[in-house]
């Protein structure tokens, strides 16, 4: 289809092109309505851009306006030895840090075995863990049994007793020996907990939380209970390991 020109239009009844002022179609004869034709409005010419005057030259006298400050933009290599010079500083600081931190792990490591304050308690990190694992290893080993194997772990307990809770240990042990083997018993004592109340480097005494299971028995007769108990347990140290001087219950 040709491209109709401005003063033309499509007739709506037969499609033929006609004039847009037309009020009836030449071709097919039927009435149409005319349309007005708008004329664009020319274009303005653009007009020439003024040169603006130059500024008149000051006056004898008169004071030129203070001209902008601003700042210097450092060059690539100045920013460069900035960055090296403040990552130097960084790096120096860490390796003096990590120098404190391994001398300090070094000297806890001499010292933590052995470490006392002027007052004579026991301060060192690693000497205290070790009265809690004696404390709470001494105390199952003393209040657990079994009568299958009641010679035997009697024996393991008396190895880390002072002479005289070794005494005391035997006397109480004789007095539930039949009973014990009688009627099958079993008693598992755990430590599930512990705290230091004092210590010094040759004797210590620890509060020690004990969960105490006692089974009676076996098959359908078999009778288990369930006792938590609070110790109160001095330990003494000689020139070898801690050994287990007194074992008092709290109420």
């Amino acid at each position: 289809m040709a491209k109709l020109k401005r003063d033309e239009r499509v007739c709506p009844y037969c499609a033929e092109t006609i004039k847009a002022a037309a009020t009836r179609c030449r071709f097919c004869h039927s009435d149409v309505t005319p349309v007005a034709v708008t004329e664009p409005e020319p274009t303005p010419e653009p007009k020439p851009e003024r040169t603006p005057a130059p500024p008149p030259p000051p006056e004898a006298g008169v004071e030129k306006p203070a001209r902008t400050w601003r700042p210097a933009v450092p060059s690539l290599e100045e920013v460069r030895t900035f960055v090296l010079t403040r990552l130097t500083l960084v790096l120096a600081v860490l390796v003096l840090l990590a120098a404190v931190g391994v001398g300090v792990a070094w000297w806890r490591a001499e010292q933590g075995t052995s470490a006392v304050a002027p007052s004579g308690s026991l301060v060192g990190d690693d000497a205290r863990t070790q009265v809690l694992v004696s404390a709470a290893d001494l105390t199952q080993r003393t209040l657990s049994y079994d009568h299958k194997s009641l010679k035997n772990d009697m024996e393991v307990a008396r190895a880390r007793m002072t002479p005289s809770f070794r005494k005391e240990y035997d006397s109480t042990m004789a007095q539930v020996r039949d009973n014990t083997i009688k009627n099958e018993i079993v008693l598992e004592a755990v430590a599930v907990s512990s705290a230091i109340i004092k210590a010094t480097e040759h004797k210590a005494t620890v509060l020690v939380f004990v969960n105490q299971t006692t089974t009676a028995g076996t098959g359908k007769n078999r009778k288990q209970q369930l006792s938590q108990n609070s110790l109160v347990i001095t330990l003494i140290r000689g020139e070898g390991d801690w050994a287990m001087s007194k074992l008092t219950a709290l109420g």
